[in-house]
């Protein structure tokens, strides 16, 4: 069984995790331009922040996360999911990628976001249309979380619900890119770009 998981792992890694890392990244360093510093929520292994912060060229870039993994790209700190322990607009840029559908409060995640971002703040998330594209969203969840034990919510907002949340965290939506490719063909087709999106806000 664990051969088969590790086998699982690797492969998701090749076909999904590198290519959505790479496009990822495209869109972060396209919608920010260029930063002094950087803060990723949610950071995880913080490969994605790590290659962002030197494309914008930050000399200052940090991540945070619930759970630090053991080996990360970037500086890491523990924190507790929600309240951000850093002064008012204290990075240039922060950004929050696949994190808020996950949490509990997104809007209070959003609002500490845009409180500790100087300029703005890179969202990368999903938009949820009904049942059937809830369901691929929740499947893709679970396959994409499974290594790292993330809790998978279910969670997942409309495009309404989203200018809402932003609207109610205190920001507006400067700059949107929809549909985003995330997965590379021919994956794409079952997942879809229609439901991936990322966005750049800033404080309203």
């Amino acid at each position: 069984m664990q051969v088969l998981k590790r086998a699982f792992y690797e492969v998701h890694r090749r076909a999904v995790q590198i290519p959505r890392a790479s496009r990822v990244t495209d869109t972060f360093a396209r919608l920010a331009g260029s930063a002094e510093s950087l803060l990723d929520v949610g950071a995880g292994d913080g490969e994605i922040a790590a290659e962002v912060a030197r494309r914008l060229g930050a000399q200052r870039v940090l991540g945070v996360d619930v759970l630090v993994r053991p080996v990360t790209y970037i500086e890491v700190r523990s924190y507790d999911g929600e309240r951000l322990p850093f002064e008012d607009e204290a990075f240039e840029v922060v950004t929050i990628s696949d994190v808020l559908h996950h949490c509990a409060r997104p809007n209070e995640v959003l609002r500490e976001c845009l409180r500790v971002a100087s300029r703005c703040v890179l969202v990368k998330d999903h938009f949820c249309y009904g049942p059937l594209s809830r369901a691929l969203l929740w499947a893709l969840d679970v396959a994409g979380n499974a290594e790292a034990g993330v809790l998978v919510r279910g969670t997942y907002f409309s495009p309404a619900q989203w200018i809402e949340m932003v609207r109610d965290a205190g920001g507006l939506v400067a700059e949107l890119e929809w549909p985003m490719q995330v997965h590379a063909t021919p994956l794409r087709y079952v997942t879809r770009d229609e439901v991936q999106f990322a966005m750049r806000v800033e404080k309203g």
